[in-house]
């Protein structure tokens, strides 16, 4: 009876995982179909339901892939930002969001940057998110490897030697997560933001009828730097640093 029991219980948790799984890939499948077919509204549609659920870097590009399609530029840079987060090495996403670019009237000129910041860039690991976690986990792996043969060798001299570069490797693998941890905060923490509304009057102060700073477009990416009530002051990548009404921009 027991056993008959715990059969049952198992057949039902598999068809209620399994259903849970076959969701998400019908839809998926519904949604890659009806983009197929150039109904991009409907796919948008399958697309943003299952980003309810969980989300991909592929999920993002196949959703700034249907705004794209709609003509909706400013929620496909959005999304493609967003996949770019997910996936930052990946080529086809900076390649689509290269070209989406090209559609955002303004024309603002980075500053140059610095050569000891180009340094530090490279060192804490560029567009690789994890190659700090991936280091940290092979100085641990070292580590462990280290203090194992340690407790079988019994010339002094090697165990003394074993033990230290067990230490070393112990500084590595917390340097390495130090790292990674303020890497992935860099990347899912950047407090940029997409301009969604056509045109809007950037302010020199949060108040209405203040002197117009300069004016962005929608496309055009910001740096929000602080929120005061029902403004945000931000920052574009020539310097220029100015007031907008909250809600002109959305945070990618």
């Amino acid at each position: 009876m027991r056993t008959t029991s715990a059969f049952l219980l198992a057949t039902c948790f598999s068809i209620c995982q399994f259903s849970a799984l076959a969701g998400p890939q019908e839809l998926a499948q519904q949604a890659e179909a009806a983009y197929a077919k150039g109904d991009h509204a409907n796919a948008l549609a399958l697309y943003d339901s299952l980003n309810n659920s969980y989300t991909s870097a592929s999920l993002l590009f196949n959703i700034a892939n249907c705004y794209s399609k709609l003509g909706d530029m400013p929620h496909a840079i959005l999304y493609y930002e967003r996949s770019l987060r997910l996936a930052p090495g990946a080529e086809d996403v900076q390649a689509n969001l290269d070209l989406e670019r090209t559609k955002v009237v303004d024309r603002v000129n980075e500053l140059p940057g610095f050569a000891l910041a180009s340094i530090w860039d490279r060192l804490q690991g560029g567009s690789d998110v994890d190659q700090w976690a991936r280091r940290s986990l092979w100085s641990c792996a070292l580590m462990a490897i280290a203090l194992g043969m340690s407790i079988f060798v019994r010339q002094r001299l090697a165990k003394r030697a074993l033990i230290a570069f067990a230490g070393i490797a112990l500084l590595s693998t917390a340097l390495a997560m130090a790292l990674a941890a303020y890497r992935v905060d860099q990347v899912q923490n950047t407090g940029e933001a997409i301009i969604m509304l056509p045109k809007v009057d950037v302010l020199g102060e949060p108040l209405d009828g203040a002197a117009t700073a300069f004016v962005l477009h929608q496309g055009t990416k910001v740096q929000v730097l602080k929120h005061q009530k029902e403004w945000q002051e931000v920052k574009i990548s020539s310097g220029a640093v100015g007031w907008l009404p909250a809600g002109s921009c959305e945070t990618i």
